[in-house]
């Protein structure tokens, strides 16, 4: 995988900074990126215009929108607008993100980071203010992508400071919680909002004792239940029935690498 970006033939008629970085991200998204799914190469470009899906896999049929940036890649990401993230959510119809960090003065890659469809819940999302009476789009809502409400396996690296990640790590990284793809977006919510505190923890073994002291916080995320122990204790019994977690007896765990 070439990280570098710069290609005159498709800048060549463009003179805005911002048009260029969108052509040039483009452009190598779409001749050096393949599937994390199915390692399917290349891509499939999308119709211009088309909303919130930019690439395709042509074999199995995954949806990618590509953001970059020019600056570092921090805990949140500003998105689109508000509603439109929210419905897509909940119908299901996310596609997988592809968040790239490219340095401009020499156009390379530096930082490419995937998070997964299966990830991407109103947990992980922030609602902006408004913009001002004042504002070309008065009252327009944008929102931000929380990275750093995210586990581990939410955030999969295909570039890591301008070194390329082995394609089948990536394959690998990509499938091992593949499994939140068949559950209902709010479920998918609580079980990584719950990985996550698991991994805050920074320690192999755990008590149950350890994740209640994270339930103010998830009650903020999750403010429609009332039940937030129990909503633990059935998020710990699926990862451990799903492999993340090895059940020690008398409320212990123990997180499986």
């Amino acid at each position: 995988m070439d990280i570098n970006l710069y290609n005159e033939t498709l800048v060549r008629r463009y003179k805005s900074k911002s048009q260029i970085a969108r052509v040039l991200t483009e452009g190598w998204f779409l001749h050096e990126m393949y599937c994390p799914n199915c390692l399917s190469f290349p891509v499939n470009k999308e119709k211009d215009n088309s909303k919130v899906v930019d690439f395709s896999c042509v074999k199995c049929k995954r949806m990618f929108q590509l953001k970059g940036q020019s600056k570092k890649l921090s805990s949140k990401v500003v998105d689109g607008a508000y509603a439109p993230m929210i419905q897509m959510i909940e119908r299901d119809t996310c596609p997988d993100f592809f968040f790239m960090e490219y340095q401009s003065d020499e156009w390379i890659v530096k930082n490419l980071l995937i998070v997964p469809s299966f990830f991407i819940t109103s947990s992980i999302i922030e609602k902006r203010t408004p913009l001002s009476d004042t504002a070309r789009r008065t009252g327009w809502t944008g929102c931000n992508i929380l990275i750093s409400k995210l586990p581990k396996e939410g955030q999969i690296s295909v570039i890591k400071n301008e070194t390329e990640i082995e394609k089948e790590e990536v394959k690998r990284a990509y499938h091992k919680l593949i499994f939140l793809e068949s559950e209902k977006p709010a479920q998918r919510g609580w079980l990584a909002d719950v990985l996550r505190c698991i991994q805050n923890l920074d320690k192999e073994s755990f008590e149950l004792n350890d994740i209640y002291s994270f339930e103010n916080e998830l009650k903020e995320a999750h403010p429609d239940n009332w039940h937030i122990r129990d909503k633990i204790r059935q998020q710990l019994q699926v990862l451990r029935d799903q492999g993340i977690l090895l059940f020690e007896g008398k409320g212990k765990y123990r997180l499986m690498r």
